[in-house]
Order: structure tokens, then C-alpha cells, then sequence
């Protein structure tokens, strides 16, 4: 009859690889999922009459999002300069980023607020961006962003935005 006796070495080697097995297992990868998209101004001008502006949106997951509607609204001084509200699929992949432009014809005192700033009769417009989106994966998601827009030295009728406060992203809970 033969008996089989593990010896100590044998045991220290056996906890060590379950050891180093569950470390490599909690310290492996993991998948960010859950986080609102950051939507931001890429680009906005004011040419022939005509206000454009570009919004990117940004999914910071490690998993697509499928966003199914957007309300965003930019303000400046108080006055609503632009807003899209719209339902759609836009389908962003995994650390991307996609674009919505939204155009429109402002009226006479929307194009003196953006015709002050390219001017430099004022040096800077403070802007509100806020707004939500829906997406498939995580229902409705809020933004809110406070900044500035500026001219774009040597491109007439273009303006830049810096951000100077991004309150909380967050998801909206039903009631």
C-alpha cells in the first residue's frame, strides 16, 4: 500500500500559486462602465448670420454607450444662445468620442452678444451648458458646466470655450 504525504514544501508552494492567483486576479483589468458622458464645446461661430456650434461627447466608459436622446442648453449672460433637444441612436464606442452640431439662425440679439465678443469690444461672454441625455444602458444622466467663451485670434467669427466648473455628472434617480 502506498500512501502519499505532502510534505511541507510542497504546501508552501501550493499557497503560494493560489496566492499570487488571486492576486493577479484582483489586480487584473477591470472595465469602467456607469459614468456619464462629458459633452463639451469643440467648436462655435457665428459666419453669414448662421450660429453653429459643435458639442463633443465624450464616453468615458470601457463599454459602448448608446445615447437615445439630447437636451443640451447653452446660455450666455442669461440669454438662451443655442439648444438641441432631440431623440436619436448615436452609438459611442468604448473611450470615444463623437460630435453633434446643432445650426441656427440667432436673432438680432444673440448675433450682437457673439458680434461683441469677435469685435473685442468684450474680452470674454460666461456661458452655462447643462442639459441631459438618455442612454440605453444607464437611463437619464445630467451635466452641468459653467466657462467662457473667447474669440479665436486670426479666425473671425470662431470662438473657443474653456470650462471652469463641471458640477457633479450624474445619473437622475426616478421618483
Amino acid at each position: 500500500m502506498m500512501n502519499s504525504v505532502i510534505g511541507p514544501a510542497t504546501g508552501m508552494r501550493f499557497l503560494l500559486a493560489l496566492l499570487m492567483t488571486a492576486a493577479c486576479v484582483s489586480c487584473g483589468p477591470s472595465v469602467i462602465k456607469g459614468r456619464p458622458p462629458f459633452i463639451n464645446i469643440s467648436e462655435m461661430s457665428l459666419v453669414d448670420n448662421r450660429l453653429s456650434c459643435e458639442f463633443d461627447i465624450s464616453n468615458q466608459n470601457g463599454i459602448p454607450m448608446t445615447i437615445e436622446m439630447i437636451d443640451i442648453v447653452m446660455t450666455v449672460n442669461e440669454v438662451e444662445l443655442t439648444r438641441e433637444n432631440r431623440r436619436f441612436q448615436l452609438l459611442i464606442g468604448a473611450n470615444s468620442t463623437e460630435a453633434v452640431r446643432v445650426e441656427e439662425l440667432p436673432d438680432e440679439f444673440k448675433r450682437s452678444l457673439l458680434e461683441s465678443l469677435d469685435s473685442g469690444e468684450v474680452k470674454s461672454l460666461p456661458f452655462d451648458l447643462e442639459g441631459r441625455v438618455q442612454t440605453l444602458e444607464d437611463g437619464y444622466l445630467s451635466f452641468d458646466q459653467r466657462g467662457y467663451l473667447y474669440p479665436v485670434p486670426g479666425k473671425p467669427g470662431y470662438f473657443r470655450s474653456a470650462v471652469t466648473r463641471a458640477k457633479g455628472l450624474q445619473r437622475e434617480e426616478p421618483f
